[in-house]
C-alpha cells in the first residue's frame, strides 16, 4: 500500500470546496488500496464554519492547529492595527501561513509513527500554507510532490482589491520555488491550466494535468416537474462580488406579462449581500426572488430535485473556475442555466457535459428564450454526458498522476476491485 500524504487546510466535515474535493478523493484513494493520511486543520470551533455531515471520512485524518490564529479576533485598537499591517504583509501568502509549520511537524510525526515509506505528498491550494508545508514535507521525506490547485495562487490577474501588484510579484516568485520542486501539478479546469502555463512557461507542461471537481449521484429516481404552474429556479449559495441575479430576474419580469399562468420564481439558498439587495430593489424585482438561509446539503438536494432549472453565476474575475455548485447540480440531474462573462470555463463545461446551457451576462434575450422553453413545455430530456465527473472516475485519473509522479508501474498491478470500505476510516486528533 503506497502511502499518500494529503496536506489540505480544509477537510470533512467542513463544507468548504477544498474539504469536499479531497474528502471524496481520499475515499477513492483508500478504495484503490493506498494508505491515505490527511493532514488538515483542527475542527475550527473558533470560526463560523458550519459542518457537512454527508462528506465521507476515509483513511487516517490527523488534525493540527497553529498556536496563533490570524486575523486576531480581539477588537482593540492595537489588534485592529496589527491586523491591518499583517493583511498587507501576508497578502502573498494568506492568513493561514502560520499553520504551515504545524502541518509540517504533524506530517513528519505521522510519517515516523506509521513508518511510511516510498509515498507521495499531495498539497492542495488554497490555502497556500498547505503548499508550503507539503513542499517541505516532501523534500524531507524524499517523496514526489503533487500540487493540486482549486484556485490559482499567483497564475491569475487578481483584481487589486484582492491582491495588489507588489503582493502579486512576491507571490509569483514564492510560488515558482515550490513549482520547481513539484513532480506534477493538477489544475481544476483547462482554462486554469492554460493560465498556469502562461505564467510558468518553464514548468514541464507534460506534468500539468486537469482533474476537475466531481459529484456523487443523488440516490433515487428524479421526480417529474409539474407541467403547469410556476417555474421554479434554484440558486444554491451566496451571491459574491461581481455576480448578480438581476439579469435572470429581469427576464422573469418580462415573461410574467406574457405567461401570467407560469410565473418564474427564483429561490437562492444563501443570504443576499446588501449591494445585491439594493440592485434588486432599485430595479423593482423583489417579488421574483426569495432568499433563504443556507441549509445542510441533504436538505438542499431535496430542493434541487424539485426545481425546473438550477442557476449558476460566475463573476468576471473567476473566469478560469467553475462554481462547485455546478457539480452538486450534476448530481441531481436537473438542467443547469449558467450566467457568465465571455470566455468563462463554465461555457466549456456545460457544453462538454451536456448538463445545461451557459449564456453571457448581458444576453438578456438569450436568458428569456431559455426560460420561455420551460413556459412552452419545449424542454428536451436532459442527455448529460456527466459520468466522467463522478468521483470514482476522477479517482482513477488521479491514480495515474500519482503513479506517474512516483515513477513506477504500480498502477497496473493494483487491484481495482477492492471493497468500498477498505481501508476502514480512522480519525485521529
Amino acid at each position: 500500500m503506497r502511502p499518500v500524504l494529503i496536506i489540505s487546510y480544509w477537510f470533512a466535515p467542513s463544507p468548504a470546496v477544498g474539504a469536499k474535493r479531497f474528502s471524496f478523493l481520499a475515499r477513492e484513494f483508500a478504495r484503490q488500496g493506498y494508505d491515505v493520511h490527511v493532514i488538515t486543520h483542527e475542527t475550527r470551533d473558533w470560526s463560523d464554519h458550519k459542518t457537512d455531515g454527508s462528506l465521507p471520512l476515509a483513511g487516517h485524518v490527523h488534525r493540527s492547529a497553529e498556536s496563533v490564529k490570524l486575523p486576531l479576533v480581539r477588537r482593540t485598537f492595537l489588534h485592529r492595527a496589527a491586523n491591518s499591517l499583517l493583511r498587507r504583509l501576508l497578502a502573498p501568502l494568506g492568513w493561514e501561513i502560520l499553520w504551515a509549520g504545524a502541518a509540517k511537524r504533524k506530517a513528519l510525526e505521522i510519517a515516523r509513527q506509521y513508518g511510511l515509506k516510498d509515498g507521495v505528498v499531495i498539497a492542495t491550494s488554497p490555502a497556500q500554507a498547505a503548499v508550503i508545508a507539503g513542499s517541505d514535507v516532501a523534500r524531507q521525506l524524499g517523496w514526489p510532490l503533487i500540487l493540486d490547485y482549486r484556485d490559482p495562487w499567483s497564475a491569475h490577474d487578481w483584481p487589486r482589491w484582492r491582491r495588489g501588484a507588489v503582493s502579486q510579484w512576491f507571490a509569483r516568485r514564492i510560488e515558482g520555488r515550490y513549482i520547481r520542486r513539484s513532480a506534477a501539478r493538477v489544475l481544476n479546469t483547462p482554462a486554469m491550466r492554460n493560465a498556469f502555463e502562461r505564467y510558468f512557461p518553464h514548468a514541464d507542461a507534460r506534468r500539468n494535468h486537469v482533474i476537475p471537481n466531481g459529484f456523487e449521484a443523488a440516490a433515487g429516481d428524479l421526480p417529474p416537474v409539474p407541467a403547469d404552474g410556476p417555474i421554479e429556479i434554484v440558486h444554491a449559495g451566496e451571491i459574491f462580488t461581481g455576480r448578480s441575479l438581476v439579469p435572470v430576474l429581469e427576464a422573469a419580469a418580462r415573461l410574467a406579462t406574457r405567461f401570467p399562468q407560469r410565473p418564474v420564481r427564483i429561490t437562492t439558498f444563501g443570504e443576499l449581500p446588501g449591494a445585491e439587495r439594493k440592485r434588486i430593489r432599485a430595479a423593482g424585482l423583489e417579488k421574483y426572488v426569495e432568499d433563504r438561509p443556507r441549509i445542510p446539503f441533504k436538505e438542499l438536494v431535496v430542493e434541487l430535485r424539485r426545481a425546473h432549472l438550477l442557476l449558476a453565476i460566475v463573476g468576471d474575475h473567476m473566469l478560469y473556475s467553475t462554481p462547485y455548485k455546478v457539480y452538486d447540480y450534476m448530481a441531481v440531474g436537473r438542467p443547469i442555466l449558467g450566467i457568465a462573462p465571455r470566455g468563462a470555463a463554465l461555457f466549456e463545461l456545460l457544453a462538454d457535459s451536456g448538463a445545461g446551457t451557459c449564456l453571457e451576462v448581458g444576453d438578456t434575450a438569450g436568458i428569456e428564450r431559455v426560460l420561455e422553453k420551460f413556459m412552452r413545455g419545449e424542454v428536451e430530456p436532459l442527455r448529460a454526458r456527466v459520468d466522467r465527473f463522478r468521483w470514482t472516475n476522477l479517482g482513477l485519473q488521479y491514480r495515474n498522476v500519482i503513479e506517474t509522479a512516483a515513477g513506477t508501474d504500480a498502477a497496473a498491478k493494483m487491484h481495482s476491485d477492492l471493497p468500498a470500505n477498505h481501508p476502514r476510516a480512522v480519525v485521529h486528533k
